[in-house]
C-alpha cells in the first residue's frame, strides 16, 4: 500500500499558490483494507475515503473506461493492481497529473512540471476526449491561471471543440455546469472562462453566450469580488437574454432573482437620467422590495456602481443607499390609524423623504 499527494495541492505547490485542500491517491490497497484501517467511505461511484484524523480525501487508484454518454458514462476499475501512472493518465491536464511522495519526491510521467514552466494547459492523454466536463474545467483553469500567463495548448483546444460539437455538453447535469462556472467566477480573470467557452465553441447553438461584452464584464469584476454579484452583472449587457444563460449554466434561483432586480433598476436608471419624480423612485424601490430586502438591494447598488450606470439626478448621483436607509426608519405616525390609512401614512412620509432628497440634490 502506497500513498501519494495528487492533483491541485501538488500543482499549486509548484506554482507557489497557497494550498487550500489536499487529495491523496492510494495504490495497492482495497476497499476492505481502507475500512479496516479506520477510513470512512464516502464515494458512491468509486471508492473515496476520509482519513480518520485529518478528514482529507483518499481515493483508490483507478482506471476508467467510457461506457456511455456524458460525464458519468464511465465504468471504473479500482483493483489493487492499478498503478499510479495508470491513475494519473486518466486526469485532465498534465499540470494536474503530478504526484508527490510522502518524502516530497515528485512523480511526473506526463511532463506536468515542464508545462508549468512553459505556462501551458495541455491534456494528459486521449482519455481527455471522453469527458465533456473537461471543456468547462479547462476553461476554469484558463481563468484561474491567466494572471500567470498560462495559455491552452492548440491540440487541447482542438479536442475541446470536438467535445463541444459532439453534443455531449448537453448531457452534463446543470449542477455540474454551475459548479465549474461558480468556481470560475471566484477567479481573478472570470472573463477568460467565457472567452474560452466561446473559443472552444461550447454551447455554440446559443447565440447569447457569444454576445457577452467581455471587456465590460472584466471591468465590473475588477470592482466586485462576490461570484453571485459577478454573474448578476451579466444582466447589464442588453445584447442578450440572461434568462437563456441562466438556463444553460444552471444559475440558482437566488442569483437569478438578484439579476432580475438589477435589471429592473438598471432599466429605470437608463430611462430616468434627466428627470425623475419622487413617486417614481418610491415605486421602483417598492417593486424590487428595496426596503424590506435592503441587504439584497445594496448588493444591486454595488453592481450598478461598478458598471457605472447609476441614476443621475441633475449633476449629482442619486443616493439610493442613503435614501432607502432613511425609508427603513419610517414608522406609522399614529396608533389610531388602520389598514389603508397606515399604508397612506407610510407612503406620504416616504415621499416626503424622497422629495427632500431630490431638492437637496438640485
Amino acid at each position: 500500500m502506497e500513498i501519494y499527494l495528487v492533483g491541485g495541492a501538488v500543482r499549486d505547490t509548484l506554482l507557489g499558490i497557497e494550498v487550500k485542500e489536499k487529495d491523496w491517491v492510494v495504490v495497492g490497497s482495497s476497499q476492505a483494507q481502507m475500512i479496516e484501517l479506520g477510513y470512512k467511505q464516502v464515494g458512491s461511484d468509486f471508492p473515496v475515503f476520509l482519513h480518520p484524523d485529518s478528514k482529507e480525501e483518499y481515493a483508490l487508484a483507478r482506471t476508467e473506461r467510457k461506457s456511455g454518454l456524458g460525464h458519468k458514462g464511465f465504468s471504473f476499475n479500482t483493483k489493487s493492481n492499478v498503478t499510479l501512472e495508470e491513475d494519473l493518465k486518466r486526469r485532465d491536464l498534465t499540470i494536474n497529473a503530478i504526484a508527490q511522495t510522502v518524502d516530497g519526491t515528485f512523480i511526473d510521467p506526463f511532463g506536468g512540471q515542464k508545462d508549468i514552466r512553459n505556462k501551458v494547459l495541455r491534456k494528459v492523454s486521449r482519455a481527455f476526449e471522453e469527458d465533456p466536463l473537461r471543456v468547462l474545467r479547462v476553461a476554469r483553469f484558463a481563468a484561474k491561471l491567466k494572471y500567470l500567463d498560462f495559455s491552452i495548448d492548440k491540440n487541447t483546444l482542438g479536442d475541446m471543440k470536438k467535445l463541444s460539437l459532439s453534443g455531449e455538453l448537453d448531457t452534463l447535469p446543470k449542477e455540474r455546469i454551475w459548479q465549474e462556472t461558480f468556481k470560475s467566477l471566484k477567479e481573478k480573470n472570470p472573463e477568460i472562462y467565457f472567452e474560452t467557452l466561446i473559443e472552444s465553441e461550447s454551447f455554440s447553438s446559443i447565440e447569447d453566450i457569444k454576445n457577452i461584452d467581455l471587456a465590460f464584464f472584466k471591468k465590473v469584476c475588477s470592482k466586485i469580488d462576490e461570484p453571485q454579484m459577478r454573474w448578476a452583472s451579466l444582466v447589464l449587457n442588453t445584447k442578450y437574454n440572461l434568462e437563456v444563460m441562466n438556463e444553460i449554466f444552471g444559475a440558482p434561483k437566488k442569483i437569478r432573482e438578484l439579476a432580475r432586480i438589477l435589471g429592473e433598476l438598471a432599466k429605470f436608471c437608463r430611462s430616468h437620467r434627466n428627470e425623475v419624480k419622487a413617486h417614481e423612485i418610491l415605486a421602483i424601490i417598492e417593486k424590487v422590495d428595496g426596503i424590506r430586502r435592503n441587504k439584497r438591494f445594496r448588493k444591486v447598488l454595488k453592481i450598478l456602481k461598478a458598471g457605472e450606470i447609476f441614476l443621475a439626478v441633475g449633476r449629482d448621483t442619486f443616493p439610493w443607499g442613503s435614501i432607502t436607509k432613511k425609508l427603513m426608519t419610517v414608522k406609522v405616525s399614529s396608533n389610531e390609524l388602520k389598514d389603508k390609512e397606515i399604508r397612506k401614512d407610510l407612503k406620504l412620509q416616504r415621499l416626503k423623504i424622497i422629495e427632500d432628497q431630490l431638492n437637496k440634490n438640485g
